[in-house]
């Protein structure tokens, strides 16, 4: 309970503390680059997850195009989002559930839309495929992008599964922009978990 305490509290203090930089870029977004509004969200995804020593191995990059890419990365653990931003360090945008709480969270929200992330409705396969289209476009205009196929956390599904099925269309954004599709597989995270449930 302290860990998700700590961890929680983090965020809260970290995003507020960047609100300025947040008007800042409202104000005047073609002063700043890409690079330079994800920068934020990978230096608190590090922050966040050396504040609770969790520490990272990452092996691969190397082999990552030198392109905008589609990564394609497995879910155990909520921290995963967490885990991805804090080991791409190129400027990525995310596919996330059209959830109340993720479209409606202060400030979060705003970082999400400035970072191009796309919210997809899992009930309206038509609105899905406007989603699917929006991440595509995003990719076709230099900018990569993650989405977690599976749809839920793996082990919600199945308890015993390493990975589970893939929902219908998660692909469908790199056939759309013909852009290369990286596997970023997230390992022994499902247990870091444990500790920072509200």
């Amino acid at each position: 309970m302290f860990n998700y305490l700590k961890f929680a509290t983090y965020q809260i203090f970290g995003f507020s503390c960047s609100i300025p930089k947040l008007n800042k870029i409202k104000k005047n977004p073609d002063n700043f680059t890409n690079k330079e509004i994800y920068d934020f969200l990978h230096k608190q995804a590090e922050k966040s997850l050396k504040l609770v020593n969790i520490n990272l191995t990452i092996k691969g990059k190397e082999n990552i195009p030198n392109q905008p890419v589609l990564f394609i990365c497995n879910h155990s653990s909520m921290l995963d989002s967490f885990i991805l931003f804090s080991s791409v360090d190129r400027p990525i945008g995310c596919v996330v559930a059209d959830e109340p709480v993720w479209r409606s969270m202060p400030i979060v929200s705003s970082w999400a839309k400035l970072t191009k992330c796309v919210y997809i409705n899992r009930q309206n396969n038509k609105e899905g495929i406007k989603s699917i289209n929006e991440a595509a476009n995003n990719i076709l205009k230099g900018q990569s992008m993650a989405v977690f196929p599976e749809g839920d956390l793996t082990w919600v599904k199945d308890p015993d599964a390493i990975i589970s099925e893939f929902r219908n269309g998660a692909l469908k954004i790199a056939y759309k922009s013909k852009c290369p599709i990286v596997p970023f597989v997230i390992k022994n995270s499902r247990h870091t978990y444990e500790g920072y449930q509200p």
